[in-house]
């Protein structure tokens, strides 16, 4: 028995050390390092060196993290604008087409713009012409484009040939339909409004009539007439004002509040286009070309909106006064603050009323309002006409070295006359320089957003849109007087961002 136990407590520790060295030979890895990360993720062991849990993660795990990052789609070419303003005789009736980059049109076939409107009826507007990729195409028709078409687009036509077809197309023309719907309360018509009217629109007659009466006032006054004076000036706060205004009624006390207006006020229009412009901006896949003007209009009307806190108050003071002499001085700051709240103030003494504090006025809002319903023109996807960048690109790069190339020897070539000209405010700084023939003038863009361009009036020179931060030089070689302006701020007849550089023989 004694024996039998022995054996089996032998038989057991043999196996005990068989067990203990079939343990022992077990890599070390697989006994601590999985225990280890499993019951303690967030604390390295301190008795393994810190390179083997390193060398332990598969090193392929980097890549999929690296190649999983989304690439972001570049942006699509803008190739530029088109854009209305009014005509002599009809309400957005002239158009603008401004394009760069634009490769030539096929041998044999032009160019030829088009609008479209939401039944996909079409107005062809004509053909144009491509100099050295850049387009200025303008004209007018008895029509409200800006009214009745909602779309443009570009055909490239087989010349001679006038068959009614629509050619492929080459451009499309965008503006969002969310954005134009109010865009077009802001200038073209609203129908709430008195008689539909837009209301920069409205704005514009209703402050035509006050400053009818101020001229009016102004008459009574030069005859010693103090009470028809301040009937007059009853009537400017009453068209101002609007029948929901504050200062609205019968304000000279003849027991009859008239208005020669439509009773709904300048101010109200004025309101209800910032309103307008507001929701255009908020609307789907609103463009930057939308944004950019929609901030002009606003600026623009406060400009007015504050003007005409001021006018109202002078005519108030003329309805308090006790005599014509008493009166005069208001009178005049009056009329003065209506033609401003048209047609705005140069503030700063450039040369130019700019949609910035204290300058725009209600001319300048319209003319911004109708910048927001420019159409940017896209390449077709299937259309080539992009013009080719490439030709060029080895004759610049080999320009480099050439003028990079130490020449010690040779003495410095002599200075060329230079003026530099800044684009600041949506105006040029200074907006009328004189220089000798051989001045290379240099523009600068200092807004802080929009690009500008220095484009001549009569076509002789043009330095394409650059952005804020770059610049462009023209070398004047030739004598004369150059009005120019910027393609999209201002306008050849010299309106707007526009400036003049007269060039004088040496």
């Amino acid at each position: 028995m004694f024996r039998k136990k022995l054996f089996l407590l032998t038989l057991i520790m043999l196996l005990l050390f068989a067990a203990c060295a079939e343990k022992d030979s077990e890599p070390e890895v697989a006994e601590t390092a999985v225990p280890q990360l499993a019951e303690q993720p967030t604390t390295a062991p301190t008795d393994v060196p810190p390179a083997e849990p390193e060398a332990a993660q598969p090193e392929p795990t980097a890549a999929p993290t690296a190649t999983a990052v989304p690439t972001a789609e570049p942006a699509p070419q803008r190739f530029g604008i088109l854009r209305f303003r009014d005509s002599d005789t009809t309400t957005a009736g002239s158009f603008q087409l401004l394009l760069e980059g634009v490769a030539a049109p096929p041998e044999g076939a032009h160019y030829e713009l088009w609008l479209v409107d939401d039944s996909f009826n079409t107005l062809n507007l004509g053909p144009f012409e491509v100099a050295e990729g850049n387009v200025q195409f303008s004209g007018a028709v008895e029509r409200n484009l800006l009214a009745e078409f909602s779309g443009a687009f570009i055909s490239i036509e087989p010349d001679g040939v006038d068959d009614g077809e629509i050619g492929a197309i080459a451009f499309n023309g965008l503006v969002p339909a969310g954005s134009l719907v109010h865009i077009r309360h802001i200038v073209t018509a609203f129908p709430a409004n008195p008689e539909g009217t837009a209301f920069l629109s409205g704005a514009q007659g209703q402050l035509h009539h006050a400053m009818e009466h101020a001229g009016f006032l102004l008459d009574e006054l030069a005859n010693n007439n103090i009470r028809e004076a301040q009937r007059h000036a009853e009537h400017v706060v009453n068209i101002l004002d609007g029948e929901s205004g504050p200062n609205f009624g019968d304000l000279d006390g003849d027991t009859l509040a008239q208005n020669p207006g439509d009773g709904f006020g300048v101010r109200a229009y004025l309101e209800g286009a910032k309103e307008h412009t507001n929701l255009a901006t908020a609307a789907e896949d609103v463009t930057a070309e939308v944004e950019l003007h929609a901030g002009h209009v606003l600026v623009s009307s406060d400009n007015a909106l504050g003007r005409i806190d001021a006018a109202i108050s002078q005519a108030l003071r003329i309805i308090a006064s006790d005599s014509a002499a008493e009166a005069q001085p208001a009178a005049e700051e009056l009329a003065a603050l209506l033609a401003a709240a048209m047609k705005g103030v140069d503030a700063n003494g450039d040369g130019a009323i700019a949609p910035i504090p204290d300058e725009g006025g209600i001319l300048t809002a319209y003319e911004h309002g109708q910048n927001m319903a420019s159409f940017e023109f896209f390449a077709d996807a299937a259309a080539l006409v992009a013009a080719p960048a490439e030709e060029a690109a080895p004759e610049e790069a080999a320009a480099v070295p050439t003028e990079a190339a130490p020449t010690e020897a040779a003495p410095p070539p002599a200075a060329p006359n230079a003026v530099a000209i800044d684009m600041a405010n949506f105006a040029f700084v200074s907006n009328d320089v004189t220089v000798p023939v051989g001045t290379a003038v240099t523009w600068t863009n200092k807004d802080s957003g929009p690009r500008h361009s220095a484009t001549a009036a009569d076509g002789s020179f043009d330095t394409g849109l650059f952005d804020t931060g770059e610049e462009a030089t023209i070398t004047f070689d030739k004598a004369g007087t150059y009005v120019y302006y910027c393609t999209l701020h201002g306008s050849p007849d010299g309106s707007g961002m526009a400036a003049t550089i007269t060039v004088t023989d040496q």
